[in-house]
């Protein structure tokens, strides 16, 4: 039975879910990728809002807990914020992917396919070096915002609208038909 790993860039599917106007349900995720496998790893990669911003801090606390219960290891920092004087610019920095990318190498004798869900051409290294030790690796992400030269680099590529029927998240009193969320009547 293949052991498989998944690694989701959590600021990547972030903006695939606002670009895509649906949301990935990451318990559904599991279910996809480790079907009739071994579940050697999943990891949750993300920044966490600044301490200052309470609301924004509890319902990112409420969203990790949920991942820990749903069987990620979760791995966050909180956002650096760089204020420019000269531009009066502020940028807000919460960049995980060497985290990502060290934890996908001291990982690597874990698991014999890897799933990452994430699109940026900083990972095409890594995903080279996994597949000459012989891994198979999958990426996963939103077409429109894919590295080609990732998509290229790996050993299969998934678009995530293709697989949108089997992860998207679906409110309560909503029904799936045909790929698209309809509202479901009182008592069907």
């Amino acid at each position: 039975m293949a052991r498989v790993a998944l690694f989701v860039d959590g600021a990547n599917m972030f903006y695939a879910q606002r670009d895509n106007h649906w949301h990935i349900d990451y318990r559904l995720v599991q279910q996809y990728f480790f079907n009739n496998r071994e579940k050697a790893a999943a990891y949750y990669f993300t920044a966490s809002p600044s301490a200052g911003d309470q609301a924004r801090v509890d319902k990112y606390r409420r969203f990790k807990t949920a991942l820990i219960h749903l069987g990620y290891s979760v791995v966050d920092k909180e956002v650096k914020i760089i204020a420019d004087p000269s531009s009066d610019q502020v940028k807000i920095k919460g960049n995980l992917d060497i985290e990502l990318v060290f934890k996908m190498v001291v990982e690597s004798a874990a698991y014999d396919e890897v799933v990452l869900m994430g699109g940026d051409a900083d990972y095409v290294p890594i995903v080279n070096h996994l597949r000459n030790l012989g891994k198979t690796v999958v990426v996963v992400g939103r077409r429109q915002s894919t590295s080609m030269e990732l998509i290229n680099a790996a050993t299969k590529y998934i678009d995530l609208n293709t697989i949108r029927d089997q992860i998207e998240k679906v409110p309560a009193g909503i029904a799936i038909a045909g790929g698209k969320a309809t509202p479901q009547k009182r008592g069907s």
